[in-house]
C-alpha cells in the first residue's frame, strides 16, 4: 500500500504542508505540531538533490512522511526516490503520455522503467542482491506517484491520465488551474472553477484514485475535506512564518 493510502487509512483528515525554506528546523517544527506529511518543494524553490536527501532523512527522524514536488525534469524523479522520499508530486502534467513518463521514471519493472542501483532507499545494498530485490518490490508498492492537475489540457486528458498503471494519486493545483481556465483565483468563488474541481473529484472517486488539493489556510482545508478530498496540503512554512510575523508586528505597532 502506497504512502498516500496509508495516510488516508490512518486518519480521516490527512493534512500536509509544503516545506519551501529548505530548513531542517522548520521541517522538525512542522512535524512536531502534528502534520501527517511534508512536501519538500523543489519546483518553485532552489532545492538541490543533496538538500532533498538531507531533508528526507530529517523527516524520517522526525516521524513525518516526506514527499517531494519535483521540477519538470524526469531525471530528478528517480534520484528523489532513490534517496528515500516516500513519494513524488509531478507538476504540470498535461497528458497520459506525460504521466506515463513519470511512472516509468518512478517505478521499477514491470510497472515502469526505473533503473536499479544501491542508493539510500536500498540501504546501499548492504543486505545483498536478494534484499535489494525485495526493496525494489517494496518501493513499487510504497513510494507514491502523484500527478498534479493544474491546466485546462490536463482536465481534457483526465481519463487518459487516471488510466495510467502505476499512478497512485492526483493532486489539484488550484491557482495554476484557475489561471489556465481564465478564471479568478480559487478564493474568489468562480462557479466554473468549482465545477471543474468537482469533475476531477467525481472521476477520481469513480476510479478509486485518491485525490488531494492545496488550500491556503484552515478554513478552506476543512471545506475541501468535507467536499470529499482524501487529503489536503495546507499552506507552507513560509506562509505560516509570514502570517505569524505580520500578526505579531501589527500588534506591537498598533
Amino acid at each position: 500500500m502506497n504512502q498516500i493510502n496509508k495516510l488516508i487509512d490512518r486518519t480521516d483528515q490527512a493534512v500536509g504542508t509544503f516545506l519551501c525554506s529548505r530548513s531542517q528546523a522548520a521541517l522538525e517544527v512542522l512535524a512536531g505540531v502534528g502534520f501527517d506529511f511534508v512536501v519538500i518543494d523543489a519546483e518553485h524553490f532552489m532545492v538541490n538533490p543533496e538538500t532533498i536527501e538531507r531533508l528526507v532523512t530529517a523527516a524520517e527522524s522526525a516521524d513525518v512522511v516526506p514527499f517531494v514536488r519535483v521540477q519538470e525534469n524526469v531525471d530528478l524523479v528517480q534520484r528523489t526516490l532513490d534517496c528515500g522520499a516516500k513519494g513524488i508530486i509531478a507538476p504540470m502534467i498535461n497528458s497520459g503520455e506525460e504521466a506515463r513518463e513519470i511512472v516509468n521514471a518512478a517505478k521499477f519493472p514491470p510497472i515502469g522503467k526505473r533503473g536499479v542501483g544501491n542508493p539510500r532507499s536500498t540501504n546501499y545494498g548492504v543486505g545483498g542482491a536478494e534484499y535489494m530485490d525485495k526493496c525494489y518490490e517494496h518501493q513499487n508498492e510504497n513510494q507514491a506517484v502523484i500527478i498534479q492537475i493544474e491546466t485546462k489540457e490536463a482536465l481534457e486528458n483526465l481519463p487518459d491520465i487516471i488510466g495510467i498503471e502505476g499512478l497512485d494519486s492526483l493532486f489539484i493545483g488550484p491557482w495554476d488551474l484557475s489561471h489556465s481556465l481564465d478564471q479568478p483565483g480559487p478564493d474568489e468563488g468562480s462557479q466554473i472553477f468549482e465545477d471543474k474541481i468537482n469533475e476531477v473529484l467525481e472521476k477520481c472517486k469513480k476510479k478509486e484514485v485518491p485525490v488531494g488539493i492545496f488550500s491556503w489556510g484552515s478554513k478552506e482545508a476543512n471545506e475541501r475535506v468535507h467536499q470529499g478530498f482524501d487529503y489536503v496540503i495546507c499552506g507552507a512554512d513560509v506562509i505560516f512564518l509570514a502570517n505569524s510575523a505580520k500578526e505579531e508586528l501589527t500588534k506591537i505597532r498598533d
